[in-house]
């Protein structure tokens, strides 16, 4: 869906260029809109990262006569990229503004546009003014640049411990889990046991450590023995996949049907070799979704949960299935040896998603 509003908000300003404007627009000069940054450029900071750092305004656009009113749409990305990956649409009235945090600017540049970390990059706004009107008449568009300099964050050891893990609670015997982002975003994958779990910032001392909040979605900073010692639950043993997310104090923990899942067949890149199959990606949020994006030709593929042709597959329900179905079975082994069918009309780059506990299949064409 926000790939559809992009497309929509692209074509507007399309429109500005071949529309089909009655003539009056030749005789009304139309530069009357003005996008406006509150600084020309600014440095972030890991401290006070909810303040606000920039802001944008704009005035009201031309005026048409009373028959015609404006609403104003904005988006920000970064600089001379064609607003390919810009935010969603924003619809504002004339003589507003929107602001950003510093938090929020460094979301945007590292997380979202994966920028470096801690250098200097231009982000451009814009802002069109959509004309509502008994005739068509082209956006008025507006805008600007600025310069933005993150900071990169300190690196934040975190170690899993508890009843859960192998290590029990022995804090000297905690896990390090993987830090994706500098004291910001982590995630891990392994074994757990009937018992609970939380982590410490540093091995062999139980404080400050992060623990169980209000929810088993929620996680709260411990920093005294006075403070609640709650751990997150599990409650059958297996493997586990766990995303931790500091910056918004969230956690996402989940028993995984399958560890990896991988297509194979002529339809894609890697073809009927075995050494050559394509892992799909699992989501950060459910590591029980699947997807793989890029491109199917006309032939057969299948999707495999092991790196061999005899393990459990996951396959249509009748042979030759069709991608515009979204049923899927797994079983054991090979056979039945069921197949989807991408026909040559079909072909082209795709989104496949699967999704392991509903079991249900998607073919999205980009």
């Amino acid at each position: 869906m926000k790939t559809i509003y992009h497309i929509l908000f692209s074509l507007l300003f399309v429109l500005a260029f071949v529309g089909c404007d009655d003539d009056d627009d030749k005789v009304i000069e139309r530069n009357q809109l003005k996008l406006t940054a509150s600084a020309q450029s600014a440095t972030l900071t890991p401290d006070a990262t909810d303040d606000k750092i920039i802001s944008f305004s704009w005035n009201e656009a031309t005026s048409l006569g009373a028959d015609y009113t404006f609403s104003y749409l904005f988006q920000i990305d970064i600089a001379d990229n064609n607003f390919q990956s810009a935010t969603d649409v924003r619809t504002f009235g004339p003589n507003e503004s929107i602001s950003y945090s510093s938090a929020e600017l460094y979301d945007l540049i590292v997380e979202k546009w994966g920028k470096t970390a801690g250098e200097a990059v231009y982000v451009e706004a814009r802002v069109a003014a959509k004309v509502e009107g008994p005739k068509f008449k082209y956006p008025e568009i507006a805008t600007t640049k600025v310069q933005i300099t993150t900071y990169k964050p300190t690196s934040q050891p975190l170690y899993i411990t508890g009843t859960a893990t192998t290590g029990g609670t022995d804090l000297n015997a905690a896990e390090k889990i993987t830090e994706l982002s500098n004291g910001r975003l982590y995630n891990w994958r392994g074994q757990l046991k009937q018992g609970g779990f939380k982590f410490i910032t540093t091995l062999g001392q139980a404080l400050p450590s992060y623990n169980k909040g209000a929810d088993n979605s929620s996680v709260v900073k411990r920093t005294s023995e006075t403070e609640a010692d709650d751990l997150f639950q599990i409650n059958e043993a297996g493997l586990y996949y766990i995303y931790l997310s500091l910056k918004d104090m969230t956690i996402s923990y989940k028993k995984l049907l399958y560890e990896n899942l991988y297509l194979v067949g002529n339809a894609t890149a890697a073809g009927w070799d075995i050494e050559k199959i394509i892992a799909m990606t699992p989501d950060n949020l459910n590591p029980n979704i699947f997807t793989y994006q890029g491109a199917l030709q006309e032939g057969e593929l299948k999707i495999l949960a092991q790196r061999k042709f005899d393990g459990t597959t996951f396959k249509p329900l009748v042979e030759n299935g069709s991608i515009e179905s979204t049923d899927v079975q797994v079983t054991p082994g090979e056979q039945p040896d069921y197949k989807w069918k991408i026909t040559a009309e079909q072909a082209g780059l795709y989104k496949i998603t699967l999704d392991t506990e509903k079991m249900e299949i998607k073919f999205e064409k980009q």
